[in-house]
């Protein structure tokens, strides 16, 4: 994550993955490739998996809540999570060009002009999205997406604090589903359970990212204390999640206590798995395959999610 960005005079020309820019009206195909391209930008399954957790936390909270506070809250989460991935780009993308080169920005098929403007209009529609909410759901929009915006210069001042932010970012998907149904104590388990989670996930994800990071200078698990030392706490993490489970089933009063216990249990059983194969292998498709199950795993967990509710 550069401190400084040197724009390039041409980054406002139209790129396109098949690289013409000879013409000035793409066809099809061209406009084909910047939809994909963007998605990947966007990384589009992610932010889907976010709808669907925020969703889920308000059914399992109040399913009769309105149609329209469920669409609201798939949009801003949909919203901040593409803006929060594009804008992430667009700081790192002097570092991407070493760990993601295959990105959009850093190929040269998308410019920094169209991903800062991608992800300006993303977040105030996150904003404009949370106003009929109310109040605290809109502060809660507010205070992630000036997080989410200087990420990288968080990250640049010391990747652990923001390993630390994105914990917290995910962990508040959950609380804005809370506040939205006017419950904001009741999933405080399964809040602090995604924040665990993805705080084992980041560090690990570091490791992919440690060449990049250690060129730009940025403190991270991995480039501090060793490989060894971010896999022994991501794997203290999983394991202090797996312990908590049977007490969580037995001492908290949820709804559906068998269909949480399963899920969850399941969820990291898929991410302990990937882990292992890329502590052991350290490839590229290991990390693809780390990266594949953590997605596949949160949809999982979503629906373990439906069962900590307290009950009614």
């Amino acid at each position: 994550m550069s401190e400084q960005l040197h724009i390039d005079k041409k980054t406002g020309s139209f790129t396109s993955a098949s690289g013409n820019n000879n013409s000035s009206s793409p066809d099809s195909s061209d406009k084909i490739s910047l939809i994909r391209d963007f998605a990947q930008l966007f990384r589009l399954p992610v932010a889907i998996v976010a709808a669907f957790v925020g969703c889920a936390t308000i059914y399992a909270l109040h399913s009769a809540v309105p149609l329209y506070k469920y669409l609201l809250t798939a949009i801003i989460l949909v919203c901040t999570h593409s803006a929060a991935c594009a804008i992430n780009d667009y700081w790192d993308v002097e570092k991407d060009r070493i760990d993601h080169p295959q990105r959009p920005l850093p190929s040269g098929r998308l410019s920094l002009q169209q991903v800062w403007w991608a992800a300006t209009i993303l977040f105030v529609c996150a904003l404009i999205a949370a106003i009929p909410l109310g109040i605290y759901c809109f502060i809660l929009v507010a205070v992630s997406s000036i997080l989410l915006w200087n990420y990288s210069h968080l990250l640049a001042r010391n990747g652990i604090f923001a390993n630390f932010i994105v914990a917290a970012i995910a962990a508040a998907i959950i609380f804005l589903g809370s506040l939205v149904v006017n419950r904001p104590l009741a999933l405080i388990y399964p809040s602090a359970f995604a924040f665990c989670y993805t705080l084992a996930k980041e560090i690990i994800w570091d490791v992919h990212d440690a060449v990049g990071d250690r060129a730009q200078g940025i403190i991270t698990v991995v480039n501090s204390w060793g490989k060894k030392k971010a896999f022994s706490i991501s794997w203290g993490l999983i394991g202090m999640l797996l312990v908590s489970i049977p007490f969580a089933v037995l001492l908290l009063p949820m709804a559906h206590p068998l269909i949480f216990g399963v899920f969850s249990s399941v969820m990291l059983l898929m991410m302990g798995m990937a882990l292992a194969r890329y502590q052991y292998q350290d490839s590229v498709n290991a990390y693809e395959g780390f990266v594949f199950w953590d997605r596949i795993g949160m949809l999982v967990g979503a629906v373990g999610l439906l069962g900590t509710a307290p009950a009614v």
